[in-house]
């Protein structure tokens, strides 16, 4: 037995065979990492103004220890493979569990703040090291270079038209994935001062930061690569979200000290990874965590980016956006209290859309990434923004109403001009889709000038034209319940009679049933668990019909709906098309 074990094998809580400083251990040689032994031993026994009763209590259990390794495998010991475990060459879809967790994959060590430089590179060095075996085991055929550039080109060509928070560029140049040892640091402490301080430590957090959103970018991205080549999508998708979490944790309070877009960034990628995975609350936990964040960086003031790099103001722009669209989306779909609006910031916000002079996100040497494309792009980008701001405003008109009309008969005045200012805001939200340009209205005439390169723009808009039109019936059916619940029919030329409410709800899911029956699958499929979660809501409210309405006609009508509705959300490979189905059986 070895006298202790070596760092790397102490940071992952595996068995170690080697012999200090003789030869290094099999673990290592097998990972091809550097066998040390630089960490001191903690000493051991009780502390000294323990009673001399427990010493003598402990002192047999402390003999009988020390003849084991210092890191036994214990209950805890299963998230990284042993030497035997790693020889056996187990597939991990035996051994993962009903979430598709790799069991394998280690984690970052607690008291990370009282680490010396060594100590969180033998930490990063066991975290890549975990990455590269599990996806060994879940894509062999492929290199981790491979898989990360799989991920990426996935990821531009399906999600960068829903949110562009990347530079494409500077992604790219770090594809290889290369670990991302520090150098510089001599605690973990030190990157306090770093920020302040010497340029290294600024360059140490920089590679940790990238290295974090690289893996991010593809939990985020894993469920929409090709079944062919992936057979678990959600196991890698999840290996892929573990690493970038326990990397996070690394550097996660010097992070929100001094927060950038990546900071931003990467926690929505995470959010929108577990909620893909099914972690409904996490995910709310995690995105609270980069509101939170933009709050801080203040965000919604336009002057907080002046003096900014362009690259890094670009993404901190886009990205306050696209945590206003998930904020929303979270507080109409889910219930869950509207963060980012004029009432919770002090006075109006005052960021723009997009600047004057904004650098191109996308990689110009591409033949069809024009600044002319980026433009069309983020023209989609910014009208799901109007989308859900007008719909946010509609909500937020009708809470004012509400209080006011609790008031006293002073406030009648005031509730009646209210009233028809939310006709008007209602009104506006109806007219954001509108004059679409060309390219949303009818992604298929979009042509280019190269035949080989007019494929991919028109993936990129209809998954632009698929998120706008579910998006806008699905909120539609939203608002009209608002209005019902508040007794506020009339304000949308509607009379306030069941008959009449259900008709205009079975025509709302009509809409949508011709809205996503007339645009690709695979757009459908590319806006992931957003899209299934509109439809399902939709869904629920033809449910709510079919089970209520009075008149056979309308109930009739609304039975005829609801299964292109359940068989959309089958074919998604949904959770939630299981629930309608068995509440549609009973």
């Amino acid at each position: 037995m070895p006298p202790r074990a070596c760092d790397a094998c102490k940071a992952r809580k595996v068995k170690c065979d080697g012999f200090e400083p003789t030869a290094p251990c099999s673990n290592c040689r097998m990972s091809d990492l550097s066998c040390q032994y630089l960490q001191v031993p903690k000493k051991r026994g009780p502390k000294p103004n323990e009673s001399t009763h427990q010493s003598r209590k402990h002192r047999g259990s402390r003999s009988a220890h020390s003849e084991e390794p210092s890191n036994s495998n214990g209950p805890n010991t299963a998230l990284s493979p042993s030497a035997e475990t790693v020889s056996s060459r187990e597939a991990p879809h035996a051994n993962s569990n009903e979430h598709g967790t790799s069991p394998w994959m280690g984690t970052a060590p607690s008291n990370v703040t009282n680490q010396t430089s060594t100590d969180i590179n033998v930490s990063i060095q066991a975290l890549h090291h975990d990455l590269v075996f599990a996806l060994g085991f879940c894509m062999p055929n492929f290199t981790l270079e491979q898989i990360i550039k799989k991920c990426i080109d996935v990821h531009m060509l399906s999600l960068f038209p829903l949110c562009p928070l990347l530079h494409e560029l500077s992604i790219r140049s770090n594809m290889k994935l290369e670990t991302p040892l520090v150098t510089s640091l001599q605690t973990i402490s030190d990157l306090t001062g770093g920020f302040r301080g010497s340029s290294a430590s600024r360059e140490d957090l920089a590679k940790l930061r990238s290295y974090t959103l690289i893996v991010a970018l593809c939990a985020g991205t894993a469920f929409l690569l090709a079944p062919d080549s992936v057979p678990n999508t959600a196991l890698v998708g999840n290996i892929f979200l573990h690493t970038s979490r326990e990397m996070l944790k690394l550097y996660q309070d010097f992070d929100i000290e001094r927060p950038d877009a990546s900071s931003l960034v990467i926690r929505m990628f995470h959010a929108s990874a577990l909620h893909t995975d099914g972690k409904i609350r996490v995910a709310w936990q995690v995105l609270g965590e980069a509101l939170r964040l933009a709050e801080q960086m203040r965000l919604y003031e336009e002057r907080s980016f002046e003096g900014l790099d362009p690259v890094e103001a670009r993404l901190r722009r886009t990205a306050f956006w696209q945590l206003f669209i998930m904020d929303k989306h979270s507080a109409l779909l889910e219930d869950r209290p509207m963060t980012l609006h004029e009432f919770s910031v002090h006075g109006s916000m005052t960021t723009k859309l997009q600047d004057e002079l904004e650098v191109q996100l996308l990689d110009p040497v591409t033949n069809i990434h024009s600044i002319e494309f980026e433009d069309r792009i983020l023209t989609g980008f910014y009208t799901s923004q109007r989308l859900w701001a007008t719909a946010s405003r509609v909500v937020l008109d009708l809470q004012t109403l509400t209080r006011l009309c609790q008031c006293d008969e002073n406030a009648v005045m005031l509730a009646e001009a209210q009233r028809m200012g939310l006709t008007g805001t209602y009104l506006r939200f109806l007219s954001v889709l509108d004059n679409l340009p060309l390219f949303l209205q009818s992604p298929e005439t979009e042509m280019s000038t190269e035949a080989a390169s007019t494929e991919n723009p028109r993936r990129n808009f209809w998954v632009q034209r698929t998120n706008l039109l579910v998006t806008y019936h699905c909120l539609r059916m939203i608002l009209l319940q608002r209005f019902i619940d508040l007794g506020l029919c009339c304000l949308l030329g509607l009379r306030d009679e069941s008959v009449m409410l259900a008709l205009r709800k079975t025509e709302i899911a009509h809409d949508l049933i011709n809205a996503i029956t007339g645009v690709p699958f695979d757009s459908l499929r590319a806006n992931g668990e957003a899209c299934v979660i509109k439809i399902r809501r939709v869904g629920a409210t033809i449910l709510e019909v079919m089970q209520i309405a009075n008149a056979p006609e309308i109930v009739s009508r609304a039975k005829s709906l609801f299964p292109p509705l359940l068989d959309v959300l089958a074919k998604l490979n949904s959770r939630a098309s299981d629930e309608l189905n068995k509440e549609y059986i009973g």
